[in-house]
C-alpha cells in the first residue's frame, strides 16, 4: 500500500509544484534555465543518499528516460499549450496513462489487467471533464509526441527500478538535465525575483515529487502509478484557485471525482 501512497504524494508534489515553476517563469527565469535550475538543486538534495550502484545498462536506461520524459516529453507539452493551448495539451497529452501500459506490457515490465485500463478510462475521463476541450491545432501533434514520450519514459522507469535504488535513478536524471540545459542558449537567464520559486520547484517538484514517483514505479508498477498521478492537473488547478481564493467548479470536483474512481478501481484488483 505504500507504494499507492507514494504515487499520491508524488501527485501532490507535482501539483504544488506547477505554481512555483510558473511563478518563476513569470519573474524572469527563462524555462531553460528553469530546468538546469531545478535539476541541480534536486542533485544536491539526492546526492547524498544514491549509491550510484548501476551497470552500465541501466545507466543508458536512465539516461534515456530523462531524455525522454523530462527532456522531450515536458518540451513537447510545453509547445502544445503554446500552440493549441492548456484544453488541448491536457487532453492529449494525459493519454499517456495508456501509453505507459502499453509500453510497459510490450516490455514485459507487467501483464495486462482490465481493472487497470478501465481506471485508466475512468481517471482519463475525469481530466477531460475537468480540464479538457477539443483537440485543436498544431498542439495535438505536440500533445501525441508528449504522450508517446512520458509513456515509454516511465516504462524505462519500470526496468531501471529492477536494477538500482529510487535514488539513484532521481540523481542521475538530474546530473544528466542540469548541465545539458545549463548550456543551452537562455539556460543562464535567471533573475533574483525568480530564482527562489526556481529552487523550491526544484525541491517539491523533482528533489521529492520525481523521487516519489519513481519509488511508487518500484513497488506497484507502471499502470497503477500513472493512474495514481493523474490527479496532478486537477489538483494544480484546484490549489490555484484555493491559493487565489476562486471558487472551486463543479467539474474540478466531478473530474477529481472520476479520477479517484479510476484510482480505487485500480487498487481494489491490483
Amino acid at each position: 500500500m505504500d507504494g499507492y501512497v507514494s504515487a499520491l504524494a508524488a501527485a501532490l508534489a507535482f501539483s504544488f509544484n506547477a505554481p512555483l515553476a510558473y511563478a518563476a517563469t513569470r519573474k524572469g527565469v527563462s524555462s531553460t534555465a528553469l530546468v538546469a535550475i531545478r535539476n541541480a538543486v534536486a542533485l544536491s538534495v539526492l546526492l547524498p543518499l544514491a549509491d550510484f550502484k548501476a551497470s552500465t545498462s541501466t545507466l543508458l536506461v536512465i539516461t534515456a528516460s530523462a531524455l525522454l520524459g523530462p527532456g522531450l516529453g515536458d518540451y513537447a507539452y510545453f509547445k502544445a499549450m503554446y500552440h493549441s493551448g492548456v484544453a488541448t495539451a491536457v487532453t492529449i497529452g494525459y493519454t499517456y496513462i495508456f501509453t505507459a501500459q502499453l509500453f510497459s506490457v510490450a516490455m514485459g515490465l507487467e501483464s495486462f489487467r482490465a481493472s487497470a485500463a478501465v481506471g485508466a478510462a475512468l481517471a482519463f475521463l475525469g481530466v477531460v471533464v475537468a480540464l479538457g476541450g477539443r483537440p485543436r491545432g498544431p498542439g495535438v501533434f505536440y500533445g501525441a509526441i508528449a504522450s508517446a514520450a512520458w509513456g515509454l519514459a516511465s516504462a524505462l522507469l519500470g526496468v531501471a527500478t529492477k536494477e538500482t535504488t529510487p535514488y539513484t535513478i532521481a540523481a542521475v536524471r538530474s546530473a544528466i538535465l542540469a548541465p545539458l540545459f545549463l548550456v543551452l542558449p537562455e539556460g543562464r537567464k535567471v533573475s533574483a525575483p525568480g530564482l527562489p520559486y526556481a529552487v523550491l520547484s526544484g525541491v517539491v517538484g523533482l528533489a521529492l515529487g520525481s523521487l516519489a514517483f519513481i519509488y511508487a514505479i518500484s513497488k506497484i508498477k507502471v499502470a497503477a502509478t500513472v493512474v495514481s498521478t493523474s490527479l496532478t492537473p486537477i489538483l494544480s488547478q484546484m490549489l490555484d484557485r484555493a491559493i487565489n481564493k476562486s471558487p472551486i467548479s463543479p467539474k474540478h470536483i466531478l473530474g477529481a471525482s472520476l479520477v479517484a474512481l479510476g484510482i480505487a478501481t485500480t487498487v481494489m484488483n491490483n
